[in-house]
């Protein structure tokens, strides 16, 4: 029994993500007449199941072009769900975006930057920045490896005693309370970002442990980057402020918060 107008979407349907060609579409929903051409027709139908939601396209893909049912085939989502298995197969070792971008193939690689962002954004993925590269590690690998839990509960507070001897929770450090030092001492070096953790630590009045706490937590968020040293003639102090992790021989000794003018 010939395949109809009709037939067209059902198929597309039981096709899943693969989608269907538009030279499958043709021949086989086309008729004859309309083996090497989109009929009036066909190309209506088409037109019409889009403008309804039920399908999308074309995807070009090489030579081909694809339609898929709605809710199928390659998307942000597929492309992100991708990056963060290559992410997670990296395991300890630092994925580059080069690198990934290389890795994702197929349909998926048209939705690449946008799924990274995606995964960056879901936290499914943490961006780390070293100078103008950047590189990628899954969650649950960041989080052993900054010594810090994949989903935590809020940390009770510290009881501090005050001089009438009544106990009082001491505040958590948050970016708004480093905003002010921050946004001082990049002022003051000219509107140049990257500021010393050292600096920020002085500025601030934090400490070391404090503060290095809550610049992981918030790289790991996405709302601020640290980079290395390029040098090594910085003073031993600030050397020492810097941030030490697994796998880098030098430390981090900068910061910027992103989205600050």
């Amino acid at each position: 029994m010939a395949a109809t107008l009709d037939d067209l979407l059902p198929a597309m349907i039981k096709a899943g993500d693969a989608g269907l060609s538009l030279a499958k579409i043709r021949t086989t929903f086309g008729g004859k007449a309309a083996a090497k051409k989109v009929s009036p027709e066909l190309r209506e139908k088409l037109a019409t199941l889009g403008r309804e939601g039920a399908i999308w396209g074309p995807l070009k893909q090489g030579v081909a072009q694809l339609y898929f049912a709605s809710g199928r085939g390659p998307s942000i989502e597929t492309a992100s769900r991708a990056i963060v298995t290559l992410v997670a197969s990296s395991g300890v070792k630092l994925i580059s975006k080069p690198g990934l971008d290389k890795k994702v193939t197929g349909m998926n690689k048209k939705f690449f930057s946008d799924g990274l962002k995606h995964a960056v954004a879901s936290q499914a993925i943490v961006e780390l920045t070293c100078g103008s590269s950047k590189y990628y590690l899954h969650r649950d690998v960041a989080a052993d490896y900054f010594g810090f839990e994949a989903t935590t509960s809020e940390p009770a507070p510290a009881l501090l005693r005050p001089r009438d001897g009544e106990p009082v929770a001491a505040s958590v450090l948050t970016l708004d309370d480093l905003l002010p030092a921050y946004r001082r001492l990049k002022a003051e070096q000219g509107g140049f970002s990257a500021v010393k953790i050292f600096d920020l630590m002085k500025a601030s009045g934090e400490t070391k442990e404090d503060l290095h706490r809550l610049l992981i937590d918030e790289t790991k968020a996405g709302r601020v980057t640290i980079h290395p040293t390029t040098t090594i003639d910085l003073p031993a102090e600030e050397m020492d402020a810097g941030i030490r992790l697994a796998g880098f021989p030098e430390p981090f000794v900068t910061v910027v918060v992103k989205n600050e003018p």
